[in-house]
């Protein structure tokens, strides 16, 4: 079988394109090449969470990876039988959880069997889908395609040291395509704070009290660095905010409510998360959001070099047929 040829520099140019390929090389066994990954970005070619991810698929389809090395900027796969069961990874760094756990998901689907995955690294860390959204936002998003995916955080893990732990169940499933997404206008905020002072997660909670909001919860944990993240969310809308060195525990709070101010079936991160499951379903998928990103173009070019669906994208509305 030909090899379906990848651009990596293609639109956003990041590592969201070799986790989709990877994620539907395996489901159509197909074998793949990636070239120019992540060339545009400061730190080019594959970075520990990358690898963490395409290992992660060759084990669960027992399939074979060439050019898998830090930094390498192509990366050559061969799909094998997709095999359920017990797994573990250890990203090794702060590299995000979440977007491993997404990566390997879809593919666990169309196994045999059940399956649990342990994931261990970063699970409140930048430029990711911090825990609390994949848990309270993306995994009822996926149910409704009629997915049963469970998950449960162990630790939090937050950068530079990570150590954070997840757990994910899956059972095999078909999904089946989805155009009712239900609404609603309460919003719930969650607090996580690790090794700083509580007096950081009382003035973010301050700043929805203010706002009329009730549901706020507080965790404190343990983890291996310090670490402060607010998620909020009202149905399928949510947003995460991490907080940082200098950034005041009112702006961190302040910025994870605004997001909330759309009008939409789902937002925007989780409308490019959703694409993949809406392509694999069958049936048809319809649903809005409030910004069409680059990430959600490109997401949906590298699907359409895999999978004969017809993915429409019209002002705010996602089809795919």
């Amino acid at each position: 079988m030909l090899s379906i040829e990848i651009d990596g520099s293609y639109g956003e140019g990041g590592g969201q394109i070799i986790r989709t390929a990877l994620t539907l090389s395996a489901i159509t066994q197909k074998p793949m090449r990636i070239s120019n990954i992540r060339a545009g970005r400061p730190n080019p070619g594959l970075q520990m969470q990358h690898l963490t991810a395409a290992k992660a698929v060759r084990n669960v389809c027992r399939g074979m990876l060439e050019k898998a090395e830090l930094r390498s900027t192509e990366l050559i796969f061969h799909p094998g039988k997709i095999v359920g069961g017990k797994y573990e990874f250890d990203i090794g760094t702060a590299g995000s959880v979440t977007l491993v756990a997404q990566t390997i998901i879809p593919i666990l689907l169309f196994a045999s069997k059940k399956s649990e995955l342990r994931i261990i690294g970063g699970t409140h860390v930048m430029k990711s889908p911090g825990y609390d959204y994949f848990e309270k936002v993306l995994i009822p998003a996926v149910s409704r395609f009629g997915v049963d995916v469970e998950t449960q955080m162990i630790k939090p893990g937050y950068y530079p040291k990570g150590g954070g732990i997840i757990d994910v169940k899956i059972n095999p499933s078909e999904p089946k395509g989805c155009t009712d997404w239900y609404s609603e206008e309460i919003i719930h905020a969650l607090i996580r704070i690790s090794g700083l002072p509580t007096s950081i997660a009382i003035r973010e909670k301050k700043i929805f009290v203010q706002n009329e909001i009730e549901k706020i919860f507080i965790r404190e944990n343990d983890a291996l660095s310090v670490g402060n993240a607010v998620t909020a969310w009202k149905g399928l809308r949510g947003s995460y905010v991490l907080g940082e060195k200098g950034k005041r525990a009112e702006i961190v709070a302040q910025e994870a409510l605004d997001e909330l101010n759309i009008d939409c079936d789902v937002d925007m991160h989780l409308a490019d998360q959703l694409l993949i499951y809406a392509a694999l379903a069958k049936g048809e998928t319809k649903y809005t959001t409030d910004k069409i990103t680059e990430h959600l173009k490109t997401n949906s070019y590298i699907i359409s070099q895999f999978l004969d669906r017809k993915i429409t994208i019209d002002g705010e509305m996602i089809l795919v047929q």
